[in-house]
């Protein structure tokens, strides 16, 4: 006896490796060359003033 051909699921493979194929498009196209540069001593700086307002309201019992 044959198999009955499997359409629906190539048909499904395929759609699913363009949507795939497309999205990387788009990412590479849009968000790829907008990354964020973050400068290590600036965060640093943020943190630790973060941290001492956050120890500061603690003293102080302001919440």
């Amino acid at each position: 006896m044959n198999k009955p051909p499997r359409k629906l699921g190539r048909e499904l493979a395929w759609i699913i490796g363009i949507k795939i194929v497309l999205l990387l498009i788009i990412w590479k196209a849009l968000v790829a060359p907008y990354r964020v540069h973050v400068d290590a001593a600036a965060m640093a700086d943020g943190m630790r003033e973060a941290g001492m307002a956050s120890q500061h309201l603690e003293k102080n019992n302001v919440r």
